[in-house]
Protein backbone atom coordinates (compact mmCIF):
# COMPACT_ATOMS: atom_id res chain seq x y z
CA UNK A 1 0.00 0.00 0.00
CA UNK A 2 1.19 3.56 -0.57
CA UNK A 3 0.27 6.88 0.81
CA UNK A 4 0.39 10.14 -1.30
CA UNK A 5 -0.68 13.55 -0.22
CA UNK A 6 -2.45 15.51 -2.74
CA UNK A 7 -3.57 19.15 -3.34
CA UNK A 8 -7.31 20.26 -2.70
CA UNK A 9 -8.78 23.81 -2.55
CA UNK A 10 -8.52 23.62 1.45
CA UNK A 11 -5.41 22.43 1.59
CA UNK A 12 -4.34 18.95 1.42
CA UNK A 13 -6.10 14.93 1.77
CA UNK A 14 -4.04 11.93 2.48
CA UNK A 15 -4.97 8.85 -0.16
CA UNK A 16 -4.15 5.43 0.19
CA UNK A 17 -3.40 3.10 -2.80
CA UNK A 18 -5.44 0.34 -0.53
CA UNK A 19 -8.88 2.85 -0.74
CA UNK A 20 -8.10 3.23 -4.19
CA UNK A 21 -8.26 -0.32 -5.13
CA UNK A 22 -11.15 -0.48 -3.11
CA UNK A 23 -13.62 2.22 -4.98
CA UNK A 24 -12.09 0.39 -8.78
CA UNK A 25 -13.38 -3.45 -6.85
CA UNK A 26 -16.64 -1.37 -5.93
CA UNK A 27 -17.10 -0.50 -9.52
CA UNK A 28 -18.53 -3.73 -10.72
CA UNK A 29 -16.72 -3.43 -13.89
CA UNK A 30 -13.81 -5.25 -13.00
CA UNK A 31 -13.06 -9.11 -11.95
CA UNK A 32 -9.72 -8.78 -10.23
CA UNK A 33 -8.09 -5.52 -8.70
CA UNK A 34 -4.09 -5.56 -7.65
CA UNK A 35 -2.12 -2.79 -6.59
CA UNK A 36 0.99 -2.70 -8.01
CA UNK A 37 1.49 1.11 -6.55
CA UNK A 38 4.17 0.35 -4.51
CA UNK A 39 6.46 -0.50 -7.88
CA UNK A 40 6.08 3.09 -8.74
CA UNK A 41 8.52 5.55 -8.18
CA UNK A 42 6.54 8.51 -8.69
CA UNK A 43 5.57 9.82 -5.08
CA UNK A 44 2.05 10.94 -6.87
CA UNK A 45 1.09 8.01 -9.05
CA UNK A 46 -0.83 4.57 -8.49
CA UNK A 47 -1.12 1.78 -10.25
CA UNK A 48 -3.16 -1.13 -10.52
CA UNK A 49 -3.48 -4.71 -12.44
CA UNK A 50 -6.76 -4.99 -13.64
CA UNK A 51 -9.17 -8.01 -15.23
CA UNK A 52 -12.25 -6.55 -16.86
CA UNK A 53 -15.31 -8.82 -15.52
CA UNK A 54 -15.54 -11.43 -17.74
CA UNK A 55 -19.77 -11.24 -18.37
CA UNK A 56 -19.50 -7.69 -18.97
CA UNK A 57 -17.36 -9.13 -22.11
CA UNK A 58 -20.19 -11.70 -23.16
CA UNK A 59 -23.16 -10.05 -22.27
CA UNK A 60 -22.53 -6.48 -23.60
CA UNK A 61 -19.92 -6.40 -25.93
CA UNK A 62 -20.29 -9.74 -27.47
CA UNK A 63 -23.90 -9.35 -27.82
CA UNK A 64 -23.22 -5.70 -29.62
CA UNK A 65 -21.01 -7.10 -31.87
CA UNK A 66 -23.59 -10.05 -32.40
CA UNK A 67 -26.17 -7.60 -33.12
CA UNK A 68 -24.35 -5.22 -35.60
CA UNK A 69 -23.37 -8.09 -37.76
CA UNK A 70 -19.83 -8.67 -37.20
CA UNK A 71 -18.79 -12.02 -38.37
CA UNK A 72 -18.52 -14.74 -35.51
CA UNK A 73 -16.66 -16.91 -37.70
CA UNK A 74 -13.56 -14.98 -38.59
CA UNK A 75 -11.80 -15.13 -35.13
CA UNK A 76 -9.27 -12.76 -35.86
CA UNK A 77 -11.36 -10.07 -37.08
CA UNK A 78 -13.92 -10.91 -34.22
CA UNK A 79 -11.10 -10.67 -31.50
CA UNK A 80 -10.14 -7.39 -33.21
CA UNK A 81 -13.56 -5.76 -32.94
CA UNK A 82 -14.13 -7.19 -29.80
CA UNK A 83 -10.71 -5.76 -28.48
CA UNK A 84 -11.49 -2.57 -29.70
CA UNK A 85 -14.91 -2.28 -28.29
CA UNK A 86 -13.34 -3.74 -24.66
CA UNK A 87 -11.24 -0.46 -24.88
CA UNK A 88 -14.01 2.12 -25.08
CA UNK A 89 -16.10 0.21 -22.33
CA UNK A 90 -12.48 0.26 -20.15
CA UNK A 91 -12.73 4.27 -21.14
CA UNK A 92 -16.08 4.61 -20.24
CA UNK A 93 -15.32 2.31 -16.70
CA UNK A 94 -12.12 4.53 -16.05
CA UNK A 95 -13.99 8.06 -16.27
CA UNK A 96 -16.75 6.81 -13.73
CA UNK A 97 -14.03 5.39 -11.26
CA UNK A 98 -12.41 8.63 -11.94
CA UNK A 99 -15.33 10.92 -11.11
CA UNK A 100 -16.00 8.53 -8.01
CA UNK A 101 -12.60 9.59 -6.69
CA UNK A 102 -12.64 13.34 -7.05
CA UNK A 103 -15.86 13.56 -5.37
CA UNK A 104 -14.91 11.88 -2.46
CA UNK A 105 -11.90 13.37 -1.94
CA UNK A 106 -12.89 16.69 -3.41
CA UNK A 107 -10.16 16.67 -6.11
CA UNK A 108 -10.30 18.86 -9.54
CA UNK A 109 -8.50 16.28 -11.74
CA UNK A 110 -6.58 13.00 -11.63
CA UNK A 111 -4.66 11.97 -14.74
CA UNK A 112 -5.23 8.64 -15.80
CA UNK A 113 -3.50 6.32 -18.17
CA UNK A 114 -4.07 2.33 -18.99
CA UNK A 115 -2.87 -0.06 -21.53
CA UNK A 116 -4.83 -3.21 -22.43
CA UNK A 117 -2.78 -6.90 -22.79
CA UNK A 118 -4.77 -10.16 -22.84
CA UNK A 119 -3.87 -12.84 -19.71
CA UNK A 120 -4.03 -15.24 -21.90
CA UNK A 121 -4.96 -16.18 -25.92
CA UNK A 122 -8.80 -16.10 -25.02
CA UNK A 123 -10.00 -12.93 -25.73
CA UNK A 124 -12.53 -13.71 -23.03
CA UNK A 125 -9.48 -12.55 -20.63
CA UNK A 126 -8.77 -9.18 -21.38
CA UNK A 127 -6.74 -7.66 -18.95
CA UNK A 128 -4.85 -3.69 -18.38
CA UNK A 129 -2.57 -1.87 -16.38
CA UNK A 130 -4.29 1.89 -15.13
CA UNK A 131 -2.27 4.61 -13.93
CA UNK A 132 -3.90 7.62 -11.80
CA UNK A 133 -2.02 10.54 -10.71
CA UNK A 134 -2.70 12.57 -8.56
CA UNK A 135 0.04 15.58 -9.22
CA UNK A 136 1.32 17.41 -11.90
CA UNK A 137 2.27 14.47 -14.29
CA UNK A 138 1.97 15.24 -18.09
CA UNK A 139 0.07 12.16 -19.66
CA UNK A 140 2.12 11.55 -22.14
CA UNK A 141 4.23 10.43 -19.15
CA UNK A 142 1.88 8.65 -17.61
CA UNK A 143 0.94 6.97 -20.62
CA UNK A 144 4.72 5.99 -20.84
CA UNK A 145 5.11 4.57 -17.42
CA UNK A 146 1.71 2.20 -18.20
CA UNK A 147 3.19 0.71 -21.18
CA UNK A 148 6.70 -0.04 -19.54
CA UNK A 149 4.59 -1.67 -16.61
CA UNK A 150 2.43 -3.77 -19.65
CA UNK A 151 6.43 -3.94 -21.19
CA UNK A 152 8.23 -5.47 -18.11
CA UNK A 153 10.23 -2.87 -18.20
CA UNK A 154 9.55 -0.50 -15.35
CA UNK A 155 11.53 -1.46 -11.88
CA UNK A 156 11.68 0.28 -8.60
CA UNK A 157 15.09 -1.43 -8.31
CA UNK A 158 16.32 -0.52 -12.19
CA UNK A 159 15.80 3.52 -11.18
CA UNK A 160 12.66 3.72 -13.44
CA UNK A 161 12.05 3.55 -17.09
CA UNK A 162 14.67 1.64 -19.02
Amino acid sequence: MKQIEAAIANGAVHISSKEIEEIIENSNYFEEVQDISDQIQNDKVFAYHIKLDQSIIEKEIEQDLEAEGYPMDDEEEYASVLLEQAEYFIDAAVDEVKERIEEKYHLEKIGSAYDIYQGSKAMEDIRFVLTLSFGETPHGQLYQLTNSIVDGSYTKHMGGLQ
